[in-house]
């Protein structure tokens, strides 16, 4: 007897087969072929059935195995083996639930993608068409095209790498050297390698989906001038997102522990050190205020991504989304320098049954003003400016050195008053202006030399005075 029983080999059903094995949900996942079994790697709570069913032979199993819910997670155009499936968990009155790829792009037009509803009208569309054919639609569709003029001659395949599946072509009249077999999804750039190699006119497509890589199809098709000829979905019912499966799935497993890493990602672009990078490539989800997600958005690609600073509606976004298993919230600078991480840690760690914690340290604005500057920072005193109210006074009178970060409009003439009304006058200013950006600016003065000026951005200053309290000359 299992909790779930999972049919489908494709990417979203590994995907839950996987969940469900780290958490420990006694699952059956159902495949038709046995290279579909071997993606599918059984565990002490995963077990694998190989071999397709019709609808009593399902009505069969759900009699012997008893599940609390039957997960669809087939291909979307494996429309038949869908509705066996419906009958025979409504027969049996087992909850079902149907598992949809999202949709991308379905119903475009261009001068470079022809839309067809049936194997046939592709077929019709390019029956008198020259040149040759790349068919990326999975074997079974093939004996629709063997009509094609030349179909022994100009037509490549690109199938599963799976003996029977390779027979099957042969049978058809395919050779060797027409026979591309290899587990996709791919890249964009595999593509076109292989649309230049077959010397294609034409690629014959299903809209697989972003899990099937149908967008780097598409890509790969224009970008050489191709045509895609793209055979539609049938039309389905509406079903649940990998995500939402995950929620339904999760109270039936064991609870585990999520990592949540707190990020220190430094200042801007090339600032993030190898472990930021690794710890943010390795999340299923990521954090933080905008500029910092917008910092990252290149590692972020396909990751879940929450939009807030506020520790309570991050922690909110975690609970909603149990498919996140490991998140990264990402801070500027350091995590330990005037940071949110610590608040954020103090809010996690509220709840040591749910998280594990880790903070990832990031180069500190201090650091790398004083990079800049050629200066050691071992006797300097930071504060900040930014949402805090020091006694700035009280500092400066107390220090030599002092390093501040600012916060407001106009951050550099405020502070500029502020030391003028205080009588350090003499005071030397350093302020660094959008450091590590492209718009960096670094400027030297006094308080009278400045205050007139208008410096935006993300600003820090030193502040230094001479020995025993006195101002620097010159």
């Amino acid at each position: 007897m299992c909790r779930v029983i999972l049919f489908g080999g494709t990417g979203e059903g590994r995907f839950l087969a996987d969940y469900c094995s780290r958490h420990e949900i006694p699952t059956l996942v159902c495949v038709a072929s046995g290279y579909g079994a071997d993606l599918v790697p059984e565990s002490g709570s995963v077990k694998v059935h190989t071999g397709a069913m019709d609808e009593e032979e399902m009505e069969a199993l759900l009699d012997r195995q008893k599940p609390t819910v039957v997960v669809d997670a087939t291909h979307p155009y494996a429309s038949l083996v869908t509705e066996n499936i419906r009958q025979a968990c409504r027969h049996r009155c087992v909850p079902y639930v149907r598992v949809s790829r999202e949709k991308e792009g379905e119903g475009k037009t261009g001068a470079g993608t022809v839309w067809v509803d049936t194997a046939s009208e592709a077929l019709s569309y390019l029956a008198d068409k020259e040149g040759n054919i790349l068919f990326a639609t999975g074997s079974r569709t093939l004996p629709c095209f063997v009509g094609i003029p030349g179909f022994r001659e100009r037509v490549f395949v690109r199938v599963l790498p799976d003996e029977e599946v390779i027979r099957q072509c042969k049978s058809l009249g395919l050779s060797g050297r027409q026979i591309i077999a290899m587990q996709g999804p791919f890249s964009a750039e595999m593509n076109r390698a292989m649309l230049k190699m077959t010397e294609a006119r034409y690629l014959v497509t299903k809209e697989s989906g972003r899990a099937g890589g149908f967008p780097e199809k598409l890509e790969a098709a224009a970008c050489l001038g191709i045509t895609a000829v793209v055979i539609g979905r049938p039309k389905e019912r509406e079903g649940i997102g990998l995500e939402e499966a995950v929620r339904l799935l999760a109270p039936l497993g064991r609870h585990l522990r999520r990592r949540v890493f707190l990020v220190g990602i430094g200042g801007g672009p090339g600032q993030l050190t190898q472990e930021a990078e690794s710890c943010i490539r390795q999340a299923d989800g990521v954090a933080g205020a905008r500029r910092m997600v917008e910092s990252a958005s290149q590692l972020c690609a396909g990751k879940a991504v929450k939009v807030s600073y506020k520790p309570e509606e991050i922690l909110g976004w975690l609970r909603e989304n149990p498919q996140i298993e490991q998140a990264a919230v990402l801070y500027s600078g350091d995590t330990g320098f005037y940071s949110g991480a610590k608040v954020m840690a103090e809010c996690l760690n509220r709840y040591p049954e749910d998280y594990q914690v880790s903070m990832v340290p990031g180069i500190s604005t201090m650091s790398l003003l004083c990079a800049r500057l050629m200066t050691g920072w071992e006797d300097i005193c930071p504060a900040s400016l930014h949402g805090r109210n020091p006694d700035l006074k009280k500092i400066l009178q107390g220090h030599r050195r002092v390093f501040l970060l600012l916060g407001g409009e106009n951050p550099v003439e405020e502070l500029c008053k502020t030391l003028l009304a205080y009588g350090f006058d003499q005071i030397r200013m350093t302020v660094g202006v959008s450091l590590s950006y492209p718009e960096e600016t670094v400027i030297t003065g006094r308080p009278g030399e400045l205050v007139g000026q208008e410096i935006h951005g993300l600003c820090a200053v030193l502040l230094e005075q001479g020995e025993g309290g006195t101002c620097y000359e010159g």
